[in-house]
């Protein structure tokens, strides 16, 4: 069974067709673990792989959007700029480290087996927000600006995200939460909310970020955001920017986009 999608959708398929030569296959996935993902063709692939849960219409609605965005973008410049962000026990070894002594702390706490999966969703995490939120700030905006009648649908995806964000605003997250990953988590969510809050006209989105610890380094990283071009080179440059400010810089690395093997799960990358 299709979906029964809006028309502006349409236009971004056939967007997405006239400028890759790929179009996007959509494929229902009842036990995927968001709304929807995308599966970015390689040269090899004949489409665009665009996975999604029929349950969440109008939220998905936004969300094939915003993934066909990130084709967008990506296939915006040319080879030689599309590198996407990946990791390693190596690297993950790195940042462990870097948060080793609260580690040890919680440990008390917590049994090992159960912290050791928790330490491993703090660094998946802190990589995805990272490495998307740059772009995902881009995208949210040409969404708003180019497709108004997808903004009831954007809306309500955005107070969702908003909802879960504010979460780590407590001070119970705060208390089992390392340092290094709260202040990085918050600030782009500080970031993030407060330069699409703005560009909605919407103070829905600032209120408890106002009145939050994480205001200054929030700051900084709307500054770092607002010098970069608007195109995935430039999301590259702000997502490198934000992770010298943020300290987090050896915590992942850059491979070229066609590098990354046909078979990878969506989510994993972009």
């Amino acid at each position: 069974m299709n979906l029964d999608l809006p028309d502006s959708l349409n236009r971004i398929f056939n967007e997405v067709k006239s400028l890759t030569g790929k179009g996007v296959q959509l494929i229902e996935k009842r036990d995927l673990d968001t709304y929807a993902s995308i599966k970015i063709a390689r040269k090899s692939m004949p489409h665009h792989l665009m996975y999604y849960k029929r349950e969440h219409t109008g939220i998905v609605n936004h969300l094939i959007a915003h993934e066909c965005a990130h084709i967008l973008r990506i296939y915006g410049v040319g080879p030689e700029s599309r590198l996407i962000p990946f990791t390693n026990d190596e690297l993950k070894l790195k940042a462990l480290k870097d948060i080793e002594p609260e580690i040890q702390k919680l440990s008390q706490m917590i049994p090992f087996e159960r912290l050791g999966q928790i330490a491993n969703m703090w660094y998946a995490g802190m990589i995805k927000q990272l490495t998307n939120y740059p772009s995902d700030i881009m995208i949210e905006k040409w969404i708003y600006d180019e497709y108004p009648n997808l903004r009831p649908y954007q809306s309500q995806y955005m107070k969702k995200q908003y909802g879960e964000a504010v979460q780590a605003l407590s001070s119970q997250v705060e208390r089992m939460t390392p340092r290094k990953i709260l202040k990085a988590s918050n600030g782009m969510n500080y970031a993030f909310f407060h330069i699409l809050g703005t560009h909605f006209k919407d103070n829905y989105y600032l209120r408890k970020y106002d009145r939050s610890a994480y205001g200054d380094i929030g700051k900084e990283l709307m500054l770092l955001q607002q010098g970069s071009e608007n195109s995935y080179k430039g999301d590259i440059d702000t997502v490198n920017r934000w992770a010298e400010a943020l300290k987090l810089s050896h915590w992942f690395a850059w491979t070229d986009f066609e590098d990354v093997p046909d078979n990878y799960w969506p989510g994993a990358i972009s």
